[in-house]
């Protein structure tokens, strides 16, 4: 995904942020979403993964016509050992991300893992600037934190403005 690419989803995302929930009703009972659990890190690591492989691919296929022994030297077993690694963090990644329980918000309150906050509950929501992580608070105390960029993140904070609750946003600004 290049810049330019991650630069529009950005922008459709603070788009929908903005307008979400406009016409809803003013007790929020037909508001119903859950974020969704997709994330670009495993993405990412699948696609450095893919790269890496192709490359190491092209690298065996040159050892097999010049080296017909296929002896491998200390820099072979270095990258096969990255690629390695890189391949159980995708693995990892994918298992650990599929296994979360699901965030989900109803009206004017908001699920996880069993818990319920509605928004009285909700002292704070901030949204971090280096990894754009959203954290919400009760009481002071951080009860949930999540990435803004998984799927309905921007529908999350356009509830938190529609139900009143204290928004700290700390985003990088080069992109809106």
């Amino acid at each position: 995904m290049n810049n330019n690419q991650f630069s529009n989803i950005k922008q459709q995302k603070l788009a929908k942020e903005r307008t979400a929930f406009n016409n809803c009703r003013s007790d929020m009972s037909d508001v119903s979403f859950e974020i969704g659990k997709s994330s670009y890190t495993a993405k990412i690591f699948g696609f450095i993964a893919l790269f890496a492989i192709l490359f190491g691919a092209r690298i065996i296929l040159r050892q097999f016509i010049g080296n017909p022994d296929m002896t491998f030297s200390a820099g072979d077993i270095i990258f096969w050992s990255c690629i390695g690694v890189i391949i159980v963090l995708v693995i990892v990644t994918f298992i650990r991300e599929n296994n979360k329980p699901v965030i989900s918000v109803s009206g004017k309150s908001l699920f996880y893992n069993g818990d319920c906050w509605s928004d009285s509950d909700i002292s704070c929501v901030k949204c971090t600037k280096w990894f754009e992580r959203v954290e919400v608070y009760s009481n002071g105390k951080k009860v949930l934190t999540f990435p803004w960029e998984l799927d309905n993140s921007e529908l999350f904070i356009a509830w938190v403005h529609k139900c009143g609750i204290v928004f700290e946003d700390s985003r990088m600004k080069a992109f809106q």
